[in-house]
């Protein structure tokens, strides 16, 4: 058990720490921009719609928030946090990272974690009719669209592994966020 720990975890922790620190506060400037442009843009789209004004509750827009403030970490994580030029190629074969090599499966483990949350905050999403196929699709649509900037701006490697484990992150995110959903609602003062 020390063995796992000292060589998969650590490495994991550190990593996670690293990118936590350097792009987590820069993420909320655009996170809050985001929240703001949507909002303007769904009062100007859907002002005739009285019902769809509950999206401006508190809690919907700090659910709102918490969404785009991931996803603008997720672009500085991913992309803004490279220099262009610096990484260059294609990887289709899936799941070749995958190995008996610890650095490999590392890089798998925070491929699955990097997207983890957004299926757990897909599920607090205020959307109606929210199903594990449309976090799934939505996630793999968010992950395609960040190999393509990568690989053009050559800021990192096209690979389908990516796409496939930050689906898998995504959609264990939405179990959790599900069971966490109906935690909260097995709770009468939590769910008020």
């Amino acid at each position: 058990m020390t063995s796992i720990f000292s060589q998969l975890l650590v490495p994991i922790y550190a990593d996670l720490h690293i990118a936590v620190t350097a792009y987590l506060l820069p993420s909320l400037l655009p996170g809050m921009l985001a929240l703001v442009t949507f909002d303007i843009a769904y009062l100007l789209f859907f002002r005739k719609r009285q019902k769809d004004y509950k999206i401006f509750l508190k809690s919907n827009q700090f659910i709102l928030f918490i969404m785009f403030f991931y996803l603008a970490f997720i672009i500085y994580l991913t992309i803004l946090s490279r220099p262009s030029g610096s990484r260059t190629g294609v990887d289709l074969m899936p799941l070749a990272t995958l190995s008996g090599s610890l650095s490999g499966n590392i890089y798998a483990a925070e491929n699955v974690l990097l997207f983890l949350p957004f299926g757990v905050i897909y599920c607090f999403l205020p959307i109606a009719g929210k199903r594990a196929s449309q976090c799934r699709m939505t996630g793999f649509t968010i992950s395609v669209s960040i190999e393509v900037v990568q690989y053009i701006t050559k800021r990192g490697f096209l690979q389908t592994d990516d796409v496939i484990l930050n689906v898998l992150g995504c959609y264990i995110g939405y179990i959790i966020g599900s069971r966490l959903i109906k935690l909260k609602d097995s709770f009468p003062l939590l769910s008020g």
